[in-house]
Parts: structure tokens; sequence; C-alpha cells
């Protein structure tokens, strides 16, 4: 199928085109054709929309489809198609699959099955065999075999696991992810521990527990010389700190929620579950700290954190509800809200959903330009979002438009791979 995208202005600082508008011509899946003014002729489908942009695909560096295991709460296809909504042409697929993928079979099926989706599959592998922190799996196979970083999806308690991890992967671009929290300082916590759980009667979970893991982590890599990601940073401590490693050359990135951007402990008042997320949502100040950490490029990736849970989990009292939040589909609007639509903020934004997640996976940057793969993603920053309502999870706008968790502008539009 041959698509032309009429004036639209790229955004692509890697780009002769960068700031122009430009209409942009797609065959075969190769950009053909960037020019000012392009006839259209019968057979080519037409995409126009006033005042819309085009950037490199967005990469989302973290989402759980739950496939295989718990394909209920929403499946390859179906998470894919999301994405897709979402603006995501590629999505870095977590270890939440039942059996967990720490073996090359885990990692060849998802392969298999990513050719067939609207969105593009990059598996992470599991740090630890069975992901139980204790050894280390065969990560030169997994890595050989396709998987683009190696996570346990949660904290790695066992220092020696951590450096040996880091000792190994050393030379390679398949980096280590951790999610820095020790859950040792309160049992079973459920928001953010503040005046808010306190008013509210509930356990919390003191910032303290995220910033004096980075602490313990960097001097890690600081003795190995290893290269470490930080998956969902989330206090105002935690970018100050992350940004003077970075200073003093330390090969760490991070990323952060989108909804981390956006939402607070205080949005919790109500008991929602839907906002029930692990790192919680914390404090005013912490939030505006994320938003700066993005601005000035200490935070490398704007993620979904994509965990979607069916009705049946989330329709109970909060204490028993799990974490997460389906929420793929609203990152680029909802980190608009948070950020602002400044010239500055916007190109903040992009980077941290295109070069930024590529450059955590040691990808290559690709470009707009002609006789270049066409990994695009098509969207307009000041059209009114509305939801697709796509993924299967249940979220806060799915129920009705009074619970829509914000009002902002930002909308993608379509997506080209």
């Amino acid at each position: 199928m041959e698509t032309i995208i009429k004036g639209v202005i790229i955004t692509d600082p890697g780009s002769s085109h960068h700031g122009k508008q430009r209409d942009v011509l797609i065959q075969k899946g190769i950009i053909t054709h960037i020019e000012e003014h392009i006839d259209t002729s019968k057979g080519v489908d037409v995409w126009d929309e006033p005042g819309s942009r085009l950037s490199t695909g967005w990469v989302d560096l973290q989402a759980d489809f739950a496939d295989p295991g718990n394909e209920q709460k929403e499946g390859l296809e179906n998470g894919c198609l999301a994405a897709k909504a979402g603006g995501f042409t590629h999505v870095t697929l977590n270890v939440g699959q039942h059996p967990v993928p720490d073996n090359k079979g885990a990692i060849a099926y998802l392969q298999s099955r990513s050719s067939e989706f609207a969105s593009h599959i990059w598996p992470m592998a599991s740090l630890s065999q069975e992901q139980k922190g204790e050894q280390l799996s065969e990560m030169h196979d997994l890595a050989g075999a396709g998987a683009v970083a190696f996570s346990d999806d949660g904290p790695i308690n066992q220092t020696e696991l951590l450096r040996r991890a880091l000792e190994y992967t050393a030379g390679m671009t398949t980096p280590v992810i951790t999610c820095p929290l020790d859950l040792g300082l309160n049992s079973n916590p459920l928001m953010h521990e503040g005046p808010q759980s306190t008013a509210m009667g509930i356990v919390g979970n003191p910032s303290i527990s995220e910033t004096m893991r980075i602490k313990r982590d960097l001097e890690i890599v600081r003795y190995t010389e290893g290269r470490l990601h930080f998956s969902c940073i989330s206090t105002a401590e935690s970018v100050d700190l992350i940004r003077l490693a970075k200073e003093e050359g330390l090969h760490v990135t991070c990323g952060t929620s989108a909804h981390h951007l956006f939402f607070v402990d205080r949005d919790l008042a109500n008991f929602d579950s839907t906002l029930k997320v692990l790192p919680p949502f914390r404090s005013e100040d912490d939030r505006k700290a994320l938003c700066a950490g993005v601005l000035d490029g200490t935070i490398d990736a704007i993620i979904s954190d994509h965990r979607p849970q069916d009705l049946e989990h989330h329709d109970v009292e909060f204490t028993l509800a799990p974490f997460g939040l389906a929420s793929i589909e609203s990152v680029y609007p909802v980190a608009q809200s948070a950020l602002g639509t400044s010239q500055e903020a916007q190109s903040a934004l992009i980077r941290s959903l295109t070069t930024g997640p590529r450059s955590v996976l040691g990808m290559t940057i690709p470009t707009i330009e002609i006789n270049q793969p066409a990994d695009l993603t098509w969207y307009h920053p000041n059209k009114a979002w509305k939801s697709g309502h796509v993924s299967n999870g249940v979220n806060r706008a799915s129920y009705s438009d009074r619970y829509q968790p914000f009002s902002g502008t930002g909308m993608p539009l379509g997506t080209v791979r």
C-alpha cells in the first residue's frame, strides 16, 4: 500500500527536514519522497490533518500484556492494538509471562509472533532463573535469541546477583533493568507514605525506600563499571541522584511513567484502585521534580508501565486490588498535560518516546529521510484526546467521561511500520 501524509510538520532532530512542513510518501514500507507538495493519485491512502506532526516511531520501554499465562487481562494481539492506538510502533514487553521468559524457547515464542501484530514486540528476558532472584539466567543465550533487556520486574534484592549481572553484561548492548525499591521498610505498602496515607489509614511506602536502593545500586555500578537502567523512578531525590551520577560519567539511565508525571497521592483519596501502582504516585514536589527531569534529559524515557487488570480483579476493596494501570493508550496526552505544550516540553516529550528509549536499549536511531524504512508516528499536539478503549484493562476512562483522569490535548493519529 502507498500512503501519503499531507502537510505534516516533521519532528526529528536527526533529519534534514526537521521543523519543516512537508508531504511524505511511503511505498512498500520505505520513505520514497519528502517534498513541499506531492500530487495524490488514485489508490494512494491519504492522511491529512492540518497542524499534525510526524516523528520517528514511539517506543514503549515497559508494558505487560500478560501473555502467555493471563491472556484474559490483555493478550499479545490486543495489547499491540492498544499500543498502536497510543502511537507506539514498538513495545518492550515486560517479563510478566507465565511461564517466565528465562529460556530461549520463551523468547523465540514472542519473537515469532511479533510480526503478526500492529506494533512490533521487543521481549525482555528474566534476569534470574524462574525470577527467584537467586541465580542468573542464561543471559548470553537469551540475548542471542532476541531479548533486548534483562529484568525480574521488581527490586534486585540480592546484591551479588546485581553485581554479577552487571559484570556479565559488560560489553553487551543489552541493559540490566531494576525497579529501585526496598519493600522491607513497611509490610505490604499500598500507596505513598505521607499525610494522605495517614488520613486514609493505609500502609504507605516511604520515598526513602526508593532512594536508599538507588544509592546502593549506584555504588555497585561504580564498582563494576557496569550499565544499569532504573525502570520507573518516582521521587525528587531519585532524579537528583541520577542526575549527579550521569554528570560523574556512570552508565546509568532511567525512566518514569507518564502517569507519575501527572498523578499524586492525593488522587487516591477516594480509594480508587485503578490508580494503585508500584512505585506509588507520590507528592506534588516529587511530581514536579520528575517533570523537570524529563525536561533536562535526566529521565531518558517516558513509559506506559501498562499493567492491565480485568474487572473481576479490580472490582474489589482497595486493599485487595492488584497493582497496575491500563495506560498504554494515554501516554502522550497524559505526559503532555503534565509537561505543557511549549516547544521545550514538546521536544523533551518526543525525545523521551523516540531516541531516549532506543538509546537505553542500544538500538539504532532511525531518521525521517528518503530511502529510509518507514518507522513513524503521526500525531497532533493540539487535537483533543479521546480514548479508543482498545485495551481490555480497566481504567478510569473506561467508566465514563466524569472519571476521565485529565482533560488535555495530544492525539496519536496513526503509525507506519
